[in-house]
């Protein structure tokens, strides 16, 4: 088809005569490209001189005119105002300029000879036009500015003339005018002056060859394809790294980015940006799986680029990349706005978008064209997804098989060998990084794949620490490295010291905390009501300075009379937000990836681990003897972190400090109430042999503990040993406090519960009727305690001869004595003196 204009017309007034001229064009080929097949035709256009400048302003994008000359302003989001108009745009593929001065000239008359030769009607053009085809003229450069950005959506062939017009000396269009020095533009020089450069005397003239066999090949991949369909293709491959040879899994998160990021065969203009970031711990494999996609999809899309935005300047670096190589302007503003115009599809990945003080929304270019790729260790840029992947460990027979490819193993399916690899990917938790790195120990032979679990007891620390010289990845980071950088952005955050930054601040120094005190628990169901009890027993007053300074400063700092759970929610939030940590269930409840947990532990000094040992210790305790929690489903929920401490190799070997000795008293007590009565014991008898040497032997605190020691004696089976004991302790009470003092008839009551096991029962009957004598007395008739003693009394009055045992009182049971004595007789009495709090579970 051809176009016809007037060009006296066009360029003799105004730029807006020309635009009347571009909506012109653009009526004609809407009206031309109606079919369904029509309007996603190719289209190719060939331009002469002034018709250039026609054909740059409907090929430009009209949002890139906002803000320029009023005149074009109008004309142009006219023409975007209705899609149809822009699928012009869209699928225009090449476009050939013979000779058109997209930079001025220098000569005076050039304008006037310019529409002389394009119309052969000789008329002096306004003064305004010359201006306008001046040597460097404002709008011609910013035209071709404009242009240059959109240029990579179509091939540019530029033809120059060689020869001058018999009525000048020189060129009507210099070659530096008439080339637009774009990248990958094809120019051609043409023997001819400026009028006949593109008149063709036949088919086998030269220039004329080199146009249609340049047309033809801009055209093959759309008539090789499925006719009118959209073929996208590649130009621009900036991605850092490859991905890995041994790459493995992540079948759901590759098949959700094909659902949703691959782009269409026809584009949609009217959907909103494709957006999906994918955010989990560190190592887990985030930034394997964008080059594992960019690598499969790279013909999907016409330039893919990377940009790192682990820090500022690494970020504004990687954009100046992509301004270089797509020849525009060296400016991050530009590269946006490059990007949100280019017609054909275009991949944008951000990688290591960990900060959370930085907007990544900065990064995007505007509009809804592209597809961008976000990776980050931080949960809050979710908000900025269209959709969004978390990352944790890998699937156990995906882990498997990644493990197996590491060591150059060539059979995958051999049974034996995964049988050998399955304790392997299961210690270290099927985290993709650390099986990658352990794969590379043993394939260099640093160690066997039956070796690596016992190695790993003994050097976890260099395993986990340290990678291969020869590794197979181009992470920077080994296992432990890549959760100190996530640390080290929460330890800055901390420092603040703005005004604006101190919330955030105090925040930060909670979540540091925290991490230390959860090194030490279990790394799974960690629930928030082991702070909530533990601040409440706080709140009693009870207990000494040298154990509230043992506590977390977030529940020390509340002046609050209510318990308060925000301070703890801020600091989980924060360690969750960098997948540190991460919270499940209805309760929110706490867990840890077991490799971050023992990260967290091998990260500290030995000094800080047997502070935090304490800690996370004391905080059990005070929890288990909170008063409005005293029960088993409570202690329960301890019982696993119970035992991290208590099998921790932080754990003290004496007991004689204080609290020290409140642990073991504590841990002791849990344990019998769990049914864990070996372990109780062992502990009781640390705590009685330090409350001898520090106390005494019939200190109140002591013979509490040797109570609940002969409780365990008799949970295993050792009942004359916990007669020996009750019986000691029964005495000791007696002269101390009294024959009816509260502690002595409990005493009482275990010492009778054991000779009814062993047979006594007239024994443990004339002790069961003098506790309930002396309880009538001391406590009242209607007293809970003496209520319930009268009930036991009767069960065991009634079954003397048939000699059946109350079902919840077969066993002596533990006084709930948690906290340690200073040895002060003012803190002792406060101890000893009755408690309801302290009722035994037998008597509830």
């Amino acid at each position: 088809m051809t176009f016809g204009y007037n060009a006296d017309a066009a360029f003799g007034n105004s730029a807006a005569d020309i635009l009347d001229h571009v909506k012109d064009l653009l009526s004609s080929l809407i009206d031309k490209r109606e079919g369904a097949d029509e309007i996603r035709r190719p289209i190719v256009f060939i331009s002469h001189s002034l018709g250039g400048i026609v054909v740059k302003q409907v090929s430009c994008d009209p949002l890139e005119f906002v803000g320029r000359s009023r005149d074009a302003m109008q004309a142009l989001v006219w023409a975007d105002g209705e899609p149809r108009y822009r699928t012009i745009n869209e699928h225009t593929t090449g476009i050939f300029f013979f000779g058109t001065p997209h930079r001025g000239s220098e000569k005076a008359a050039y304008g006037r000879v310019l529409v002389n030769v394009a119309t052969s009607v000789m008329r002096r053009p306004t003064s305004r036009l010359i201006s306008v085809l001046q040597m460097n003229s404002d709008q011609l450069a910013r035209l071709t500015l404009q242009f240059g950005s959109q240029s990579p959506r179509y091939q540019v062939v530029s033809f120059y003339e060689c020869k001058p017009m018999k009525i000048f000396s020189s060129l009507v269009v210099e070659k530096h005018s008439a080339l637009l020095g774009l990248d990958g533009e094809d120019q051609i020089p043409v023997d001819a002056d400026h009028r006949a450069m593109c008149r063709f005397e036949s088919r086998n003239d030269e220039v004329y060859e080199k146009l249609f066999k340049r047309i033809r090949r801009m055209l093959k991949p759309h008539t090789e394809g499925q006719s009118g369909a959209y073929q996208p293709f590649n130009k621009h491959y900036l991605v850092t790294g490859n991905v890995s040879p041994v790459f493995t899994g992540r079948g759901d998160v590759m098949k959700l980015l094909e659902e949703n990021c691959l782009p269409q065969r026809t584009p949609d203009i009217s959907k909103e940006q494709k957006r999906c970031v994918l955010y989990g711990l560190g190592g887990a494999g985030k930034t394997q799986t964008c080059l594992k996609f960019a690598q499969d999809y790279r013909e999907k899309f016409w330039g893919i680029f990377w940009v790192d935005a682990s820090g500022s300047e690494t970020a504004e670096r990687s954009f100046l990349e992509v301004a270089r190589a797509c020849g525009i302007e060296e400016d991050f503003l530009v590269v946006k706005r490059y990007l949100s115009n280019i017609a054909f599809p275009w991949l944008l990945i951000i990688d290591n978008a960990d900060d959370p003080s930085v907007d990544i929304s900065k990064y995007f270019p505007v509009g809804g064209r592209g597809v961008i790729l976000v990776t980050t260790r931080y949960h809050g840029h979710k908000l900025h997804s269209t959709i969004s992947s978390e990352f944790g460990e890998m699937q156990h027979e995906e882990a498997i098989s990644l493990l197996l490819r590491c060591i150059g193993e060539g059979d995958v399916s051999n049974e034996t060998s995964r049988a050998l690899a399955a304790p392997v990917v299961r210690l270290l938790g099927c985290l993709a990084l650390a099986i990658i790195q352990a794969g590379a120990f043993i394939r260099q032979k640093l160690c066997s794949l039956e070796g690596y679990c016992d190695l790993y007891s003994r050097r976890r620390k260099r395993l986990l620490g340290s990678r291969p010289v020869q590794g197979s990845e181009d992470y920077n980071y080994t296992v432990y490295t890549t959760w100190e950088v996530s640390l080290d952005t929460i330890r800055k955050m901390s420092n603040e010291t703005s005004e604006d930054a101190l919330a955030s601040s105090e925040v930060a120094k909670n979540a540091i905390e925290l991490l230390g005190c959860f090194t030490f628990f279990h790394y799974e169901n960690i629930p928030e009501i082991i702070f909530e009890e533990a601040w409440k027993e706080m709140q009693t007053g009870e207990h000494s300075e040298s154990l509230m300074s043992q506590q977390l400063r977030v529940l020390c700092h509340s002046d609050s009379r209510e318990w308060d759970p925000y301070p703890i929610r801020g600091a989980v939030m924060l360690l969750s937000s960098f997948s540190l940590i991460n919270t499940e269930g209805a309760m929110n409840n706490i867990a840890m990836h077991p490799l971050v947990h023992t990260w967290a532990r091998d990260r500290l000094q030995e000094t800080e681990q047997e502070k935090w040992w304490l800690v996370s210790a004391l905080m059990l305790v005070m929890c288990a003897s909170s008063r409005s929690k005293s029960n088993h489903r409570l202690w329960r929920t301890l019982l696993p972190h119970v035992d991290s401490c208590y099998r921790s190799d932080r754990l003290p070997k004496s007991c004689d400090k204080e609290e020290i000795v409140t642990v073991f008293n504590g841990f002791a007590l849990v344990y019998y109430y769990c049914g864990r009565h070996s372990e109780s014991s062992r502990l009781y008898e640390s705590v009685i042999e330090a409350r001898r040497r520090n106390l005494g032997d019939e200190h109140p605190d002591t013979l509490t503990s040797m109570d609940n020691l002969a409780s365990g004696y008799g949970a295993l089976g050792r009942v004359q040993d916990a007669v020996e004991l009750h019986e000691r302790a029964l005495e000791a009470r007696k002269r101390t406090l009294g024959d009816e003092h509260p502690d002595t008839l409990i005493s009482m009551n275990n010492l009778a519960i054991d000779y009814r096991t062993l047979g006594q029962r007239y024994d443990a009957l004339r002790l069961f009727e003098q506790v309930v004598r002396a309880s009538r007395r001391v406590l009242g008739e209607e007293h809970p305690d003496t209520l319930r003693r009268v009930k036991n009394l009767e069960f065991y009055s009634a079954g003397y001869h048939s000699g059946p045992t109350p079902p919840n009182e077969s066993v002596p049971q533990p006084q709930h004595q948690f906290i340690a004595s200073t040895g002060s007789s003012s803190t002792s009495k406060n101890l000893w003196k009755p408690r309801n709090w302290f009722k035994r579970p037998s008597e509830e």
